[in-house]
């Protein structure tokens, strides 16, 4: 399966429910969300580390030469868990070292011509006992992060602290239920 697509001009609806597309206006969209191979909505019977997968296109014409990135982690939390990628305005495109030589470089994509849908994942942990976590995304911009596409987990990444404090910037509650993109129900 190839992990790029061409973006489609098409608007979509900013929505937090499971199951349908999440929109970050004017920086990413995400779709086709899948927890532990499941869809958006998964029943585990306990807490643990579960993989969560989707499609994200980042089209952020008013992001100039920035570094962007896109995390996720639980709704309620201090921070974010993962960062799952890194890049300039575009998604899709060549990888790239930014920030090269600095102490903050790290791979990333660039990509000159349109956005193109990208695959993802990540490895989210939920707490034991019963109870239902939404997952929810949101972007961040602290000049790295991890680009977790199948061509970017095949090169070793440290996961970058400073972005996953990202989750509350400008968001003192953090991520609210309009950037949920999937939930993971502890049967416990």
């Amino acid at each position: 399966m190839n992990d790029k697509t061409r973006h489609s001009e098409t608007p979509a609806a900013t929505t937090g429910t499971p199951g349908t597309e999440m929109v970050e206006p004017s920086r990413f969209r995400i779709r086709n969300v899948r927890i532990d191979g499941r869809g958006a909505e998964a029943r585990v019977p306990c807490g643990g580390a579960y993989q969560v997968t989707f499609e994200l296109l980042h089209d952020c014409r008013l992001c100039g030469n920035a570094v962007n990135q896109v995390i996720v982690g639980l709704a309620g939390e201090e921070r974010a868990q993962a960062s799952v990628w890194n890049g300039k305005q575009r998604s899709g495109g060549a990888l790239l070292s930014v920030n090269a030589g600095t102490p903050v470089a790290a791979l990333a994509e660039d990509n000159p011509g349109p956005a193109e849908w990208v695959t993802v994942s990540c490895d989210i942990v939920v707490p034991d006992g019963p109870g239902v976590h939404s997952v929810r995304a949101r972007y961040a911009q602290a000049y790295q992060g991890r680009l977790m596409t199948p061509q970017g987990r095949s090169v070793p990444q440290p996961e970058y602290q400073e972005v996953l404090g990202w989750w509350k910037v400008d968001r003192p509650e953090g991520p609210g239920p309009e950037s949920t993109i999937g939930t993971i129900a502890v049967e416990g």
